[in-house]
């Protein structure tokens, strides 16, 4: 894959996570905006319990905000990767499993996949003894 391709990839990556992040984050403490409606019950019904938790959306909104910032430099783009990592999981079952929203499970994942392919040698040392 062309290196400008990259680029443009992880920092739209990067910027969506980072956007989601903040807005969770200022509805958590302001109460600006609104929770997101999901396209069925059960989808509602799972994202309102993890809601009713109280612990949820803050982990997420500091884990989108945190991984989404680092993805938009080259140097921490992995460090990005490993942050979004469980809620790119979450997200892919989410939309597979519960939403029916196949597609934004596909591309979320497909997105993920790339860029943890571009930067596998240097996610390697996660696994080096």
């Amino acid at each position: 894959m062309p290196a400008t391709l990259l680029r443009v990839l992880r920092i739209a990556y990067g910027l969506f996570f980072l956007v989601i992040g903040v807005a969770i984050l200022v509805w958590l403490l302001t109460g600006l905006g609104s929770p997101p409606t999901q396209p069925n019950l059960e989808a509602q019904a799972f994202t309102d319990a993890l809601s009713r938790s109280r612990i949820v959306d803050p982990l997420l909104g500091t884990g989108y905000t945190v991984g989404g910032a680092a993805l938009l430099f080259d140097r921490t783009a992995p460090l990005g990767l490993v942050i979004l990592a469980p809620s790119i999981t979450v997200i892919v079952l989410f939309h597979f499993v519960l939403s029916g929203q196949w597609l934004i499970g596909l591309v979320v994942a497909l997105v993920f996949a790339v860029l943890a392919l571009a930067y596998r040698r240097r996610l390697s040392a996660l696994w080096a003894a």
